[in-house]
């Protein structure tokens, strides 16, 4: 697939290398959180587990709220990739989109490191049911984001510097990007829907095995 697709579709085959670097920058950002786990003392351990067990008693006590759920989880990782867009949009920019990236890979690397300290087997199982789900949207269009940023930089400066060898204007550039904007945005709220039904569900069922 040579050129950017007018559907609401990506090309990956010539940009395979770049999925692959910013996939392992994103892996790296999830050993590197799993690792900050030992890090913590007894007494930070003990403080951050409490917090969790209260948000354990949260999910079994309270009555949830659907909608706001999801438009709190829409809010949140919505927010995360206009992030991403923005600074995509400026070349100095461009760094602090891989940052991000790499800081969504700590999250969830010292969120799972951290169940599975406290928790062992189950934390395990917690995490695979309750936060690999919806990640897998979610991070999906993270990645898709922040190569569409590379890409994209990439064409502006073909376009401004090297006339002659792009066929693309600007306006051609942006409307690709944007779209890839849509196609994360599309990705999250599908990331958003499964965290609010599934993965909650996941989390109360284990959470009355605790």
């Amino acid at each position: 697939m040579k050129y950017w697709p007018n559907a609401l579709t990506i090309p990956v085959q010539p940009y395979l290398s770049l999925y692959v670097f910013l996939f392992i920058l994103w892996s790296i950002g999830v050993v590197f959180g799993s690792m900050m786990v030992s890090s913590l003392d007894f007494l930070q351990q003990q403080d951050l587990f409490f917090f969790v067990e209260q948000y354990f008693q949260s999910v079994q006590n309270e009555s949830r709220i659907w909608l706001s759920d999801l438009t709190d989880s829409l809010w949140t990782h919505g927010k995360f990739l206009t992030f991403i867009f923005l600074f995509g949009l400026s070349f100095v920019g461009l760094p602090v989109a891989w940052f991000l990236l790499f800081f969504k890979g700590v999250v969830v690397g010292f969120t799972v490191g951290f169940l599975v300290h406290q928790l062992s087997w189950q934390g395990f199982f917690l995490s695979l049911l309750a936060i690999a789900p919806q990640n897998v949207f979610i991070v999906a269009a993270y990645l898709i984001m922040t190569t569409s940023s590379i890409v994209f930089t990439l064409h502006v400066l073909r376009i401004l510097f090297i006339k002659h060898q792009s066929s693309r204007t600007l306006g051609d550039a942006t409307r690709h990007y944007l779209k890839s904007y849509v196609i994360g945005i599309v990705l999250v709220c599908f990331g958003s829907l499964v965290e609010v039904s599934v993965s909650f569900h996941a989390l109360s069922w284990m959470a009355d095995k605790l």
